[in-house]
């Protein structure tokens, strides 16, 4: 099968991992990529899971990026390198376990994109580079479908709430920070999000024991309450009430990341680098949602909310700015075109909503 994708142009052989589906992923990372590269000048990239080596090759073709592949499929091996042929690019090609290869070689850039769960290359994944890439199609484990799989793969404990994408998001940021933390690296989210079946963060290391120690200020508990809705948040060795004011339960989801989940420095750097009127319209819309979203832990859901009241969702423009009006933080989310996020408790929502109706 010969596919065009970006300035690539592969062949995909029988056998051989290629997702269509994963396209709009690529077309955010070619953007990210330019603003690490514009930075950071000569970046060596290791596509460590590479499959047809897609991502790689539209990396060094529209990125710049010093492009090295990696999979333990031979069919994959063989595929790579007719594809770099075909596309005019000499890199280096392994044949290796990717815990192995990132362990041994040092890799400025690492991206790990694999057909499940990330969780068993983190740590290997963590230990030299300054910045890592990493995707996981393992949702049910992260965001509180499969309570048990998230305990086993990333040490954490989740139920499902109607923030459940940034719950997944954040479970796994925190194993990050478990796992770099032995090495005193310190993580910063630079962009994330959520879509479909899968979730994608990008993040960049600070080595300093004085940084890891600062990053597990962000490290933690959401209390969630899931008859009233109310959410609390708090960081790990802090005491906590295991009851909500409504009288019922409080479930503590995590451990995990409580910190931003983009960076806005970061976020100008990407304006820079493209022009958001020359990117897909998808790619646009999703980074303009990132920009204009408070970095607030959890959001609400407006469906939800009015469910609960018994009333009409008046338009969430108007809930967003009703808010902001009394003095809160509010906005869209990137995480669903119906919720919103913001620092006012549950109260102050409830009545803002009402004074809608």
């Amino acid at each position: 099968m010969r596919v065009k994708e970006g300035k690539a142009e592969i062949e995909v052989d029988e056998g051989v991992f290629y997702n269509p589906r994963m396209k709009f992923c690529r077309d955010f990372d070619m953007l990210v990529f330019r603003a690490i590269k514009e930075k950071e000048g000569r970046v060596s990239y290791l596509d460590a899971l590479a499959g047809s080596g897609v991502r790689g090759i539209r990396a060094r073709l529209e990125a710049g990026y010093d492009s090295a592949f990696n999979d333990l499929n031979e069919h994959a091996i063989a595929n790579i390198r007719k594809n770099l042929e075909i596309n005019g690019i000499n890199a280096e090609v392994y044949n290796e376990d990717a815990n192995l290869l990132v362990r041994r070689k040092y890799f400025f850039h690492i991206d790990i994109d694999p057909f499940g769960s990330p969780a068993e290359f983190i740590d290997s994944a963590v230990i030299k580079p300054k910045y890592l890439s990493i995707t996981a199609t393992d949702t049910a484990a992260l965001c509180g479908s499969s309570p048990s799989s998230g305990l086993r793969k990333y040490s954490a404990f989740a139920l499902k709430t109607e923030y459940y994408p940034e719950v997944g998001i954040r479970i796994l940021v925190g194993k990050v920070l478990s796992e770099a933390g032995k090495y005193d690296k310190a993580p910063e989210v630079l962009v994330s999000f959520a879509k479909e079946h899968f979730y994608r963060v990008h993040l960049r290391f600070k080595r300093s024991p004085r940084a890891v120690k600062e990053a597990y200020r962000s490290y933690g508990f959401f209390l969630h309450c899931f008859n009233c809705l109310r959410r609390f948040f708090v960081v790990l060795g802090e005491d906590f009430e295991t009851t909500c004011e409504c009288g019922k339960k409080l479930t503590p989801i995590g451990p995990l990341w409580l910190g931003d989940l983009h960076s806005y420095d970061f976020l100008e750097e990407l304006s820079r680098v493209g022009d958001l009127e020359e990117l897909d319209k998808s790619v646009k819309g999703l980074t303009e949602r990132i920009m204009e979203e408070v970095n607030i832990p959890s959001y609400y859901d407006l469906h939800l909310i009015t469910g609960k009241m018994g009333v009409s969702p008046p338009p969430l423009d108007r809930v967003v700015k009703s808010l902001r009006e009394i003095g809160f933080q509010a906005s869209r989310t990137r995480f669903s075109g119906t919720s919103f996020k913001t620092d006012a408790p549950i109260e102050e929502v409830y009545r803002a909503v009402k004074r809608l109706k």
